[in-house]
Protein backbone atom coordinates (compact mmCIF):
# COMPACT_ATOMS: atom_id res chain seq x y z
CA UNK A 1 0.00 0.00 0.00
CA UNK A 2 1.11 3.52 -0.95
CA UNK A 3 2.14 5.48 2.30
CA UNK A 4 0.50 8.57 1.02
CA UNK A 5 -3.00 6.41 1.44
CA UNK A 6 -1.64 4.49 4.77
CA UNK A 7 -4.68 5.34 7.67
CA UNK A 8 -1.61 4.30 10.28
CA UNK A 9 0.99 5.98 11.98
CA UNK A 10 4.36 5.41 11.31
CA UNK A 11 5.15 3.53 14.45
CA UNK A 12 2.73 0.70 13.73
CA UNK A 13 3.76 0.76 10.05
CA UNK A 14 7.39 0.22 11.49
CA UNK A 15 5.95 -2.64 13.46
CA UNK A 16 4.21 -4.55 10.99
CA UNK A 17 7.36 -3.90 9.09
CA UNK A 18 9.35 -5.81 11.99
CA UNK A 19 6.83 -8.14 12.50
CA UNK A 20 6.76 -9.10 8.49
CA UNK A 21 4.30 -11.56 7.98
CA UNK A 22 1.30 -13.53 10.07
CA UNK A 23 -1.01 -16.14 9.46
CA UNK A 24 -3.82 -15.19 11.26
CA UNK A 25 -5.08 -11.99 12.87
CA UNK A 26 -7.92 -11.35 15.41
CA UNK A 27 -8.64 -7.58 15.28
CA UNK A 28 -10.31 -5.89 18.26
CA UNK A 29 -12.06 -1.88 17.44
CA UNK A 30 -13.05 -0.44 20.44
CA UNK A 31 -13.93 3.07 22.38
CA UNK A 32 -14.52 3.16 26.29
CA UNK A 33 -14.25 -0.30 26.06
CA UNK A 34 -11.86 -1.05 29.22
CA UNK A 35 -13.94 -2.89 31.22
CA UNK A 36 -14.67 -5.31 29.00
CA UNK A 37 -11.82 -5.47 26.24
CA UNK A 38 -9.09 -7.37 28.55
CA UNK A 39 -12.02 -10.18 28.40
CA UNK A 40 -12.08 -10.28 24.73
CA UNK A 41 -8.53 -10.13 24.03
CA UNK A 42 -7.26 -13.11 26.46
CA UNK A 43 -10.07 -15.55 24.70
CA UNK A 44 -9.06 -14.26 21.32
CA UNK A 45 -5.41 -15.26 21.92
CA UNK A 46 -6.19 -18.20 23.62
CA UNK A 47 -8.68 -19.31 20.62
CA UNK A 48 -5.85 -18.44 18.12
CA UNK A 49 -3.20 -20.64 19.95
CA UNK A 50 -5.27 -23.70 21.02
CA UNK A 51 -7.28 -24.12 17.03
CA UNK A 52 -4.76 -22.31 15.11
CA UNK A 53 -1.34 -24.02 16.74
CA UNK A 54 1.71 -23.41 14.52
CA UNK A 55 0.16 -20.24 12.69
CA UNK A 56 2.16 -16.78 13.52
CA UNK A 57 -1.05 -14.57 15.60
CA UNK A 58 -1.26 -11.24 15.88
CA UNK A 59 -3.98 -9.35 17.88
CA UNK A 60 -4.46 -6.21 16.86
CA UNK A 61 -6.86 -2.83 18.80
CA UNK A 62 -7.68 -0.08 17.03
CA UNK A 63 -9.40 2.22 18.87
CA UNK A 64 -10.77 5.70 18.48
CA UNK A 65 -8.96 7.48 20.80
CA UNK A 66 -10.56 6.20 24.79
CA UNK A 67 -9.88 7.83 27.30
CA UNK A 68 -10.72 4.91 30.04
CA UNK A 69 -7.33 4.08 29.44
CA UNK A 70 -8.52 0.98 27.08
CA UNK A 71 -5.34 0.58 24.63
CA UNK A 72 -3.70 0.28 28.09
CA UNK A 73 -5.51 -2.72 29.92
CA UNK A 74 -5.11 -4.14 26.26
CA UNK A 75 -1.58 -3.77 26.08
CA UNK A 76 -1.02 -5.06 29.77
CA UNK A 77 -3.79 -8.34 29.76
CA UNK A 78 -1.44 -11.56 29.57
CA UNK A 79 -1.74 -13.08 26.35
CA UNK A 80 -0.30 -16.70 25.67
CA UNK A 81 3.48 -17.01 24.48
CA UNK A 82 3.83 -16.49 20.56
CA UNK A 83 0.84 -13.95 20.36
CA UNK A 84 1.85 -10.45 18.95
CA UNK A 85 0.16 -7.45 20.09
CA UNK A 86 -0.68 -4.00 18.14
CA UNK A 87 -2.06 -1.12 19.43
CA UNK A 88 -3.16 1.68 16.64
CA UNK A 89 -5.66 4.26 16.74
CA UNK A 90 -7.38 5.10 13.51
CA UNK A 91 -7.89 7.89 11.11
CA UNK A 92 -10.78 9.42 9.36
CA UNK A 93 -14.12 9.49 10.84
CA UNK A 94 -15.22 8.64 14.35
CA UNK A 95 -16.92 4.89 14.04
CA UNK A 96 -16.54 1.21 13.67
CA UNK A 97 -15.90 1.39 10.34
CA UNK A 98 -12.66 3.71 10.42
CA UNK A 99 -11.30 1.00 13.20
CA UNK A 100 -11.84 -1.70 10.39
CA UNK A 101 -10.25 -0.22 7.81
CA UNK A 102 -6.63 -0.09 10.11
CA UNK A 103 -6.97 -3.45 10.83
CA UNK A 104 -7.84 -4.52 7.05
CA UNK A 105 -4.61 -2.24 6.59
CA UNK A 106 -3.06 -4.01 8.84
CA UNK A 107 -3.84 -7.99 7.95
CA UNK A 108 -2.63 -6.55 3.92
CA UNK A 109 0.73 -5.42 5.38
CA UNK A 110 1.43 -8.70 7.29
CA UNK A 111 -0.46 -10.45 4.45
CA UNK A 112 -2.19 -12.85 7.00
CA UNK A 113 -4.24 -15.69 5.28
CA UNK A 114 -7.41 -15.67 8.44
CA UNK A 115 -8.92 -12.31 9.50
CA UNK A 116 -11.27 -12.04 12.03
CA UNK A 117 -13.36 -9.02 14.02
CA UNK A 118 -14.81 -9.37 17.66
CA UNK A 119 -17.01 -6.82 19.34
CA UNK A 120 -14.90 -5.08 22.08
CA UNK A 121 -18.10 -5.31 24.45
CA UNK A 122 -18.47 -9.04 24.03
CA UNK A 123 -19.26 -10.53 27.57
CA UNK A 124 -19.84 -14.18 25.76
CA UNK A 125 -16.84 -14.58 23.96
CA UNK A 126 -14.86 -17.66 24.49
CA UNK A 127 -12.21 -19.53 22.63
CA UNK A 128 -14.37 -21.34 20.92
CA UNK A 129 -16.01 -18.31 19.06
CA UNK A 130 -12.27 -17.87 17.57
CA UNK A 131 -12.15 -21.47 15.83
CA UNK A 132 -15.71 -20.92 14.73
CA UNK A 133 -14.78 -17.82 12.78
CA UNK A 134 -11.40 -18.94 11.66
CA UNK A 135 -11.74 -22.88 11.14
CA UNK A 136 -14.04 -22.35 7.64
CA UNK A 137 -11.81 -20.01 6.15
CA UNK A 138 -8.59 -22.55 6.91
CA UNK A 139 -10.03 -25.91 6.45
CA UNK A 140 -13.43 -25.28 4.42
CA UNK A 141 -12.07 -22.42 1.94
CA UNK A 142 -14.92 -20.02 2.42
CA UNK A 143 -14.32 -16.57 2.20
CA UNK A 144 -16.48 -15.33 4.63
CA UNK A 145 -17.89 -16.16 7.91
CA UNK A 146 -20.77 -14.74 9.37
CA UNK A 147 -22.02 -15.09 12.96
CA UNK A 148 -25.00 -17.33 13.94
CA UNK A 149 -26.11 -15.64 17.16
CA UNK A 150 -28.86 -17.04 19.96
CA UNK A 151 -30.10 -14.02 21.01
CA UNK A 152 -33.15 -12.13 22.94
CA UNK A 153 -36.17 -11.56 20.67
CA UNK A 154 -36.02 -7.53 21.43
CA UNK A 155 -31.77 -7.77 20.85
CA UNK A 156 -30.89 -7.11 17.47
CA UNK A 157 -34.14 -4.61 16.06
CA UNK A 158 -32.13 -3.29 13.18
CA UNK A 159 -30.88 -6.60 11.87
CA UNK A 160 -34.43 -8.39 12.35
CA UNK A 161 -36.44 -5.73 10.46
CA UNK A 162 -34.05 -4.13 8.35
CA UNK A 163 -30.28 -5.84 7.45
CA UNK A 164 -31.31 -9.57 7.66
CA UNK A 165 -35.03 -9.55 5.48
CA UNK A 166 -33.42 -6.74 2.92
CA UNK A 167 -30.22 -9.24 2.14
CA UNK A 168 -32.29 -12.18 1.84
CA UNK A 169 -34.52 -10.71 -0.75
CA UNK A 170 -32.58 -8.86 -2.41
CA UNK A 171 -29.30 -11.14 -2.86
CA UNK A 172 -31.43 -14.60 -2.22
CA UNK A 173 -29.09 -15.20 1.05
CA UNK A 174 -30.34 -16.19 4.24
CA UNK A 175 -27.86 -14.56 7.04
CA UNK A 176 -29.18 -14.15 9.83
CA UNK A 177 -26.75 -11.81 11.42
CA UNK A 178 -25.65 -9.74 8.49
CA UNK A 179 -24.65 -6.98 10.79
CA UNK A 180 -23.63 -9.15 13.71
CA UNK A 181 -20.00 -7.72 13.90
CA UNK A 182 -18.09 -10.61 14.87
CA UNK A 183 -16.94 -12.28 11.14
CA UNK A 184 -14.09 -14.36 9.42
CA UNK A 185 -12.64 -13.89 6.47
CA UNK A 186 -9.70 -14.46 3.87
CA UNK A 187 -6.48 -12.20 3.99
CA UNK A 188 -7.93 -11.69 0.29
CA UNK A 189 -10.39 -10.42 1.05
CA UNK A 190 -9.12 -7.64 3.71
CA UNK A 191 -7.09 -6.09 1.06
CA UNK A 192 -9.95 -5.99 -1.45
CA UNK A 193 -11.72 -4.17 1.98
CA UNK A 194 -9.14 -2.31 2.61
CA UNK A 195 -8.22 -0.66 -0.61
CA UNK A 196 -11.85 0.45 -1.31
CA UNK A 197 -12.39 4.06 -1.23
CA UNK A 198 -15.19 4.36 1.22
CA UNK A 199 -13.71 5.55 4.22
CA UNK A 200 -15.34 9.33 4.31
CA UNK A 201 -19.21 7.51 4.46
CA UNK A 202 -21.68 5.70 6.31
CA UNK A 203 -18.97 3.00 5.65
CA UNK A 204 -16.89 4.31 8.05
CA UNK A 205 -19.23 4.15 10.48
CA UNK A 206 -21.89 1.46 11.53
CA UNK A 207 -22.30 1.10 7.90
CA UNK A 208 -19.31 -1.36 7.68
CA UNK A 209 -21.20 -4.63 9.00
CA UNK A 210 -23.58 -4.85 6.09
CA UNK A 211 -20.86 -3.15 3.89
CA UNK A 212 -18.94 -6.25 4.58
CA UNK A 213 -21.33 -8.71 4.25
CA UNK A 214 -22.92 -7.49 0.77
CA UNK A 215 -19.39 -7.09 -0.64
CA UNK A 216 -18.54 -10.52 0.49
CA UNK A 217 -21.67 -11.85 -1.41
CA UNK A 218 -21.88 -9.88 -4.34
CA UNK A 219 -17.83 -9.94 -5.19
CA UNK A 220 -18.67 -14.10 -5.11
CA UNK A 221 -16.66 -15.40 -1.93
CA UNK A 222 -18.23 -18.26 -0.72
CA UNK A 223 -20.22 -16.94 2.60
CA UNK A 224 -21.21 -19.39 5.22
CA UNK A 225 -22.25 -18.84 9.07
CA UNK A 226 -21.36 -20.14 12.45
CA UNK A 227 -23.26 -21.11 15.39
CA UNK A 228 -21.61 -19.21 18.39
CA UNK A 229 -24.61 -19.37 20.70
CA UNK A 230 -25.65 -16.78 22.86
CA UNK A 231 -24.26 -13.13 21.97
CA UNK A 232 -24.10 -11.49 25.49
CA UNK A 233 -23.19 -7.93 24.85
CA UNK A 234 -23.93 -4.05 26.09
CA UNK A 235 -27.51 -4.12 24.46
CA UNK A 236 -29.16 -0.60 23.37
CA UNK A 237 -32.66 0.64 23.86
CA UNK A 238 -34.04 0.74 19.88
CA UNK A 239 -35.74 4.06 21.37
CA UNK A 240 -33.16 5.92 22.83
CA UNK A 241 -29.97 4.42 21.28
CA UNK A 242 -30.16 3.32 17.79
CA UNK A 243 -31.30 5.96 15.78
CA UNK A 244 -28.23 6.76 14.07
CA UNK A 245 -26.98 3.52 13.94
CA UNK A 246 -30.40 2.52 11.68
CA UNK A 247 -29.75 5.51 9.55
CA UNK A 248 -26.56 4.82 8.54
CA UNK A 249 -27.10 1.26 8.06
CA UNK A 250 -30.06 2.34 6.35
CA UNK A 251 -28.23 4.72 4.30
CA UNK A 252 -25.13 2.05 3.68
CA UNK A 253 -27.70 -0.79 2.25
CA UNK A 254 -29.89 1.74 0.15
CA UNK A 255 -26.26 3.04 -1.43
CA UNK A 256 -25.17 -0.96 -2.24
CA UNK A 257 -28.48 -1.50 -3.76
CA UNK A 258 -28.06 1.07 -6.36
CA UNK A 259 -24.33 -0.07 -6.86
CA UNK A 260 -25.82 -3.63 -7.34
CA UNK A 261 -29.03 -3.63 -9.01
CA UNK A 262 -27.62 -5.39 -11.92
CA UNK A 263 -26.96 -8.54 -9.32
CA UNK A 264 -30.30 -8.40 -7.20
CA UNK A 265 -32.67 -7.75 -9.71
CA UNK A 266 -32.85 -11.09 -10.98
CA UNK A 267 -33.33 -12.56 -7.53
CA UNK A 268 -36.38 -14.77 -7.40
CA UNK A 269 -35.73 -16.55 -4.09
CA UNK A 270 -33.62 -17.19 -1.19
CA UNK A 271 -31.84 -20.12 -0.07
CA UNK A 272 -30.60 -21.66 3.09
CA UNK A 273 -26.49 -20.75 3.84
CA UNK A 274 -24.27 -23.54 5.06
CA UNK A 275 -23.86 -23.04 9.40
CA UNK A 276 -20.81 -24.43 10.87
CA UNK A 277 -20.87 -25.77 14.28
CA UNK A 278 -23.95 -27.26 16.68
CA UNK A 279 -27.04 -24.49 16.62
CA UNK A 280 -27.80 -25.43 20.62
CA UNK A 281 -30.60 -23.34 21.93
CA UNK A 282 -29.92 -20.98 25.05
CA UNK A 283 -32.26 -19.05 26.87
CA UNK A 284 -31.27 -15.51 26.73
CA UNK A 285 -31.58 -13.04 29.38
CA UNK A 286 -34.30 -10.93 29.58
CA UNK A 287 -33.82 -7.58 27.80
CA UNK A 288 -36.43 -5.02 28.38
CA UNK A 289 -37.78 -2.47 25.54
CA UNK A 290 -40.04 0.56 26.25
CA UNK A 291 -42.36 -0.03 24.06
CA UNK A 292 -44.06 3.74 25.31
CA UNK A 293 -41.22 5.71 23.78
CA UNK A 294 -40.93 3.60 20.65
CA UNK A 295 -44.55 5.13 20.47
CA UNK A 296 -43.77 8.27 21.41
CA UNK A 297 -41.32 8.30 18.99
CA UNK A 298 -43.57 7.41 16.12
CA UNK A 299 -46.35 9.68 16.59
CA UNK A 300 -43.82 12.98 16.86
CA UNK A 301 -42.14 11.23 14.02
CA UNK A 302 -46.02 11.74 12.18
CA UNK A 303 -46.02 15.27 12.76
CA UNK A 304 -42.10 15.99 11.71
CA UNK A 305 -42.14 14.03 8.67
CA UNK A 306 -45.48 13.58 7.39
CA UNK A 307 -44.90 15.75 4.22
CA UNK A 308 -41.43 13.96 3.62
CA UNK A 309 -43.62 10.76 3.72
CA UNK A 310 -46.22 12.07 1.27
CA UNK A 311 -43.99 12.48 -1.25
CA UNK A 312 -42.35 9.03 -0.62
CA UNK A 313 -44.91 6.48 0.04
CA UNK A 314 -47.52 5.19 -2.53
CA UNK A 315 -50.63 6.67 -1.71
CA UNK A 316 -51.83 3.48 -0.24
CA UNK A 317 -49.35 2.78 2.29
CA UNK A 318 -49.52 6.64 3.41
CA UNK A 319 -53.19 5.89 4.21
CA UNK A 320 -52.18 2.89 6.03
CA UNK A 321 -49.21 4.61 8.14
CA UNK A 322 -52.08 7.30 8.83
CA UNK A 323 -54.56 4.42 9.98
CA UNK A 324 -51.39 3.32 12.12
CA UNK A 325 -50.89 6.66 14.15
CA UNK A 326 -54.66 6.48 14.92
CA UNK A 327 -54.57 3.02 16.59
CA UNK A 328 -50.84 4.31 18.29
CA UNK A 329 -51.33 3.81 21.87
CA UNK A 330 -49.11 2.57 24.75
CA UNK A 331 -50.99 -0.85 24.81
CA UNK A 332 -52.05 -0.80 21.13
CA UNK A 333 -50.25 0.02 17.50
CA UNK A 334 -51.23 -1.55 14.40
CA UNK A 335 -48.45 -1.78 11.71
CA UNK A 336 -47.98 -4.81 10.17
CA UNK A 337 -45.03 -6.21 8.63
CA UNK A 338 -46.54 -6.06 5.13
CA UNK A 339 -46.76 -2.24 5.60
CA UNK A 340 -43.35 -2.26 6.79
CA UNK A 341 -41.54 -3.93 3.57
CA UNK A 342 -43.35 -1.66 1.29
CA UNK A 343 -42.13 1.14 3.07
CA UNK A 344 -39.09 0.21 3.52
CA UNK A 345 -39.08 -0.51 -0.97
CA UNK A 346 -40.62 3.00 -1.07
CA UNK A 347 -37.58 4.79 0.66
CA UNK A 348 -35.27 2.49 -1.31
CA UNK A 349 -36.68 4.24 -4.23
CA UNK A 350 -36.57 7.78 -3.03
CA UNK A 351 -32.91 7.51 -1.69
CA UNK A 352 -31.65 6.09 -5.22
CA UNK A 353 -33.33 8.06 -7.62
CA UNK A 354 -33.98 11.62 -8.38
CA UNK A 355 -35.91 13.37 -5.51
CA UNK A 356 -35.67 17.18 -4.24
CA UNK A 357 -35.33 15.49 -0.44
CA UNK A 358 -32.14 15.31 0.86
CA UNK A 359 -30.49 11.62 1.77
CA UNK A 360 -30.06 12.27 5.08
CA UNK A 361 -33.11 13.97 5.54
CA UNK A 362 -34.74 11.07 3.73
CA UNK A 363 -32.97 7.51 6.49
CA UNK A 364 -33.78 10.81 9.35
CA UNK A 365 -37.37 10.28 8.53
CA UNK A 366 -37.58 6.48 9.04
CA UNK A 367 -36.62 6.41 11.97
CA UNK A 368 -40.20 6.88 13.72
CA UNK A 369 -41.05 4.26 11.75
CA UNK A 370 -38.69 1.77 12.56
CA UNK A 371 -39.62 2.75 16.26
CA UNK A 372 -43.26 1.56 15.15
CA UNK A 373 -42.46 -1.47 13.56
CA UNK A 374 -40.48 -2.39 16.40
CA UNK A 375 -43.17 -1.50 19.00
CA UNK A 376 -45.83 -3.25 17.22
CA UNK A 377 -43.41 -6.20 17.28
CA UNK A 378 -42.97 -6.24 20.32
CA UNK A 379 -46.68 -5.93 21.60
CA UNK A 380 -47.50 -8.92 19.48
CA UNK A 381 -44.75 -11.12 21.59
CA UNK A 382 -44.69 -10.10 25.06
CA UNK A 383 -45.98 -13.25 25.61
CA UNK A 384 -44.01 -15.35 23.40
CA UNK A 385 -41.00 -17.22 23.83
CA UNK A 386 -38.10 -16.08 21.85
CA UNK A 387 -38.42 -19.33 19.82
CA UNK A 388 -41.90 -18.10 18.62
CA UNK A 389 -41.19 -14.29 18.26
CA UNK A 390 -38.12 -15.38 16.20
CA UNK A 391 -40.70 -17.28 13.86
CA UNK A 392 -42.21 -13.99 12.96
CA UNK A 393 -39.06 -12.64 12.46
CA UNK A 394 -38.87 -15.38 9.96
CA UNK A 395 -42.28 -14.44 8.19
CA UNK A 396 -41.23 -10.95 7.97
CA UNK A 397 -38.43 -11.67 5.59
CA UNK A 398 -40.67 -14.05 4.03
CA UNK A 399 -43.10 -11.12 3.08
CA UNK A 400 -39.93 -9.03 1.93
CA UNK A 401 -39.48 -11.40 -0.27
CA UNK A 402 -42.84 -11.92 -1.49
CA UNK A 403 -42.71 -8.06 -2.43
CA UNK A 404 -39.88 -7.87 -4.12
CA UNK A 405 -41.69 -7.73 -7.34
CA UNK A 406 -43.50 -4.69 -6.09
CA UNK A 407 -39.70 -2.97 -5.79
CA UNK A 408 -38.61 -4.01 -8.86
CA UNK A 409 -41.18 -2.74 -11.16
CA UNK A 410 -41.70 0.57 -8.53
CA UNK A 411 -37.40 0.32 -9.37
CA UNK A 412 -37.48 -0.06 -12.72
CA UNK A 413 -39.84 2.49 -13.49
CA UNK A 414 -38.21 5.27 -11.41
CA UNK A 415 -34.78 4.24 -13.34
CA UNK A 416 -36.62 4.85 -16.67
CA UNK A 417 -37.91 8.44 -15.67
CA UNK A 418 -35.08 9.90 -14.28
CA UNK A 419 -31.37 9.68 -13.58
CA UNK A 420 -29.86 8.50 -10.85
CA UNK A 421 -29.06 11.41 -7.83
CA UNK A 422 -25.23 12.39 -8.48
CA UNK A 423 -24.84 12.28 -5.14
CA UNK A 424 -25.52 8.36 -4.68
CA UNK A 425 -22.58 8.09 -7.27
CA UNK A 426 -20.67 7.62 -4.59
CA UNK A 427 -21.96 6.85 -0.93
CA UNK A 428 -23.33 9.41 0.93
CA UNK A 429 -21.30 10.77 4.10
CA UNK A 430 -23.83 13.40 5.53
CA UNK A 431 -25.62 11.36 8.29
CA UNK A 432 -24.25 12.53 11.66
CA UNK A 433 -23.12 9.38 13.80
CA UNK A 434 -21.97 8.73 17.43
CA UNK A 435 -19.17 7.67 19.07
Amino acid sequence: MSESRTVLAPEVIKRCHDLGQADILVGIPSFRNADTIAHVARNAARGMVQYFPGLKAVLVNSDGGSKDRTAEVFLSTPVPEGVEKIVTPYKGQPGKGSAFHAIFEIASRLRVRICIVVDSDLRSITPEWIRLLGEPVWKNSYGFVAPYYIRHKYDGTITNNLAYPLTRALYGRRIRQPIGGDFGFTGSLAVLFSHMDVWQTDIAKFGIDIWMTTMAVTEGFRVCQSAMGLKIHNVKDPGSDLASMYAQVASTIFYLMGENDVKWMGVKASTDTRVFGDIRYEEPSDIAINIENLIDHFIRGCSDYINVWARVFEPANMLEVSYARQSASSASLIFPETLWAKIVYDFAVAYNFNCDIPCAELVQSMVPLYCARTAAFALQTLNMSNMEAEQLVQLQAEEFERLKPYLVQKWIKAKESTVIRPENLEPRSDIEATA
